[in-house]
């Protein structure tokens, strides 16, 4: 298998330039059934690669594609986002139900209003 590992979008001081462009929703869900906690899908351009000189070329190297992330806040600072983002799912329906449908945020995820 052929990877060129790019270090041209990850590592570069415009990559939170490339990779997000907008939260697409907002929420938050219950750590522990007790502390409210941030999620939010965010639109991004890049997908990161592995690197891994094993894998296809389309998973090994980055990617300038469209796409949505889920970002998970962590319980101990609720409303402190990753700064990079990924394009994991192609379409904000597909990373909504990925959100929806995790065993830890399952039942107690709430969206905002108004983000779209």
């Amino acid at each position: 298998m052929s990877c060129t590992v790019r270090p041209t979008i990850v590592g570069h001081e415009q990559t939170s330039k490339l990779t997000m462009k907008a939260i697409a929703r907002e929420g938050t869900w219950l750590y522990d059934g007790q502390i409210p906690t941030g999620v939010r899908v965010v639109q991004c351009n890049v997908r990161y690669g592995t690197g891994d000189r094993q894998d296809p070329p389309e998973i090994c190297n980055d990617s300038l594609v469209a796409g949505f992330d889920v970002q998970w806040a962590s319980p101990v600072s609720p409303s402190t986002y990753p700064v990079h983002a990924s394009a994991v799912f192609p379409t904000l329906a597909e990373a909504v139900a990925y959100a929806e449908g995790t065993a830890w945020a399952a039942g107690s995820l709430k969206w905002s209003q108004g983000v779209e």
